[in-house]
C-alpha cells in the first residue's frame, strides 16, 4: 500500500494578536488599579474632614447660642 495516497493533518494556525490582547488587557488593569486608588483616595479624604465639619458646625451653633439677643 502506497502511503502517498494518506491524507496529511490540517494544520491551523494561529498568533500574530496575542500581543494586542495582552496589551488591552494590561490597559484594563491599570485602569482599573487606577479607579480603585482613586475611590480610596476619595474615602480616606472624606474621612478625614467630616470631623472637622461637625466641628465646625457645633462651634457656629455654640456662637449663636450664646449671642447677646437669641
Amino acid at each position: 500500500m502506497p502511503e502517498d495516497n494518506q491524507q496529511q493533518p490540517v494544520v491551523i494556525k494561529q498568533g500574530g494578536g496575542t500581543g494586542i490582547g495582552l496589551v488591552l488587557a494590561a490597559l484594563i488593569l491599570g485602569g482599573a488599579l487606577v479607579y480603585a486608588v482613586t475611590i480610596w483616595s476619595n474615602t480616606q479624604k472624606r474621612m478625614i474632614e467630616a470631623p472637622k465639619e461637625a466641628i465646625q458646625k457645633g462651634v457656629d451653633t455654640l456662637k449663636k447660642a450664646i449671642q447677646p439677643g437669641s
